[in-house]
C-alpha cells in the first residue's frame, strides 16, 4: 500500500512537471466553409457559405516562447452548389453537400505577451464520408467517389489561452483541389473544387 501510496504521488509531480511543455486536452467548434469552384462553368455556380463542426483532442509541446500542436479532429462540413438546368423552362436547383473527415493538423507557433499565440501549419484530411441533398427532390445521394481519399492543406491562425482554455481562430486552405469532377444526381461537371474554412474551437488543457 505504501508502494502504490508512493508511486502515485511520484505520478502526481512527473505530472505537473511534465504539464509545464506537454499539454493534452478535448477542443471542440464550429466552423464557416465555403466551396470554391475554381472553374465555375455556367451549368454549376457555387452558393453560400456553410456551418460545420469538429471535436476531438489536441497536444501541445512547448519549448521557450515556441509550441507544436499536433491535434486529431472530427470535422463536418458543408458545401452548396447551384446546378442551372437548361431548356425551354430552366430551373435551379440548390444541392447541399455534407463532408465528414478526420483532420489532423500540426500547427507550429510562437507565444508572446505570455497568452497570445501565433500559429501556422500543414493539415492532412481523410474523407469518411459525402453526400449531396436536391432542394427540388430532397433526394439523398453518396457523392464519396467525386474526391480524393485523402488531401493535404494548410493552416494559420490566431490562439489566446486563458488559464486552462485554449480558444483558437484559425482560416484553412487546400494545397491542392479535393475534387475534379462533381457526379450529382446523373450529370457530372468537370470543375476543380477546393474547400476554405474559417474555424473558432475552444480546448481545455487536461494537463497544464
Amino acid at each position: 500500500m505504501k508502494k502504490l501510496t508512493l508511486l502515485a504521488i511520484t505520478l502526481m509531480i512527473s505530472s505537473l512537471s511534465y504539464g509545464q511543455f506537454f499539454t493534452l486536452g478535448p477542443k471542440i467548434g464550429f466552423s464557416s466553409s465555403k466551396l470554391k469552384l475554381s472553374d465555375n462553368i455556367d451549368a454549376i455556380k457555387e452558393k453560400d457559405a456553410q456551418l460545420g463542426f469538429h471535436a476531438g483532442l489536441f497536444t501541445r509541446f512547448s519549448l521557450g516562447g515556441f509550441y507544436v500542436q499536433p491535434e486529431a479532429l472530427f470535422t463536418s462540413v458543408d458545401g452548396q452548389v447551384q446546378i442551372n438546368e437548361g431548356g425551354s423552362s430552366p430551373s435551379n436547383q440548390i444541392v447541399d453537400l455534407e463532408y465528414n473527415k478526420l483532420d489532423v493538423p500540426v500547427m507550429f507557433g510562437t507565444t508572446f505577451l505570455k497568452i497570445f499565440r501565433l500559429q501556422a501549419g500543414p493539415t492532412a484530411s481523410l474523407l469518411l464520408s459525402a453526400d449531396a441533398k436536391s432542394s427540388l427532390s430532397g433526394v439523398k445521394e453518396d457523392v464519396k467517389s467525386s474526391y480524393k481519399d485523402a488531401t493535404l492543406g494548410y493552416q494559420l491562425g490566431f490562439g489566446v489561452d486563458i488559464s486552462r482554455l485554449v480558444i483558437d481562430l484559425k482560416w484553412e486552405g487546400n494545397l491542392s483541389s479535393f475534387g475534379d469532377d462533381l457526379s450529382l444526381f446523373g450529370q457530372t461537371f468537370q470543375t476543380d473544387q477546393r474547400n476554405r474554412l474559417l474555424t473558432l474551437s475552444v480546448g481545455f488543457k487536461l494537463i497544464n
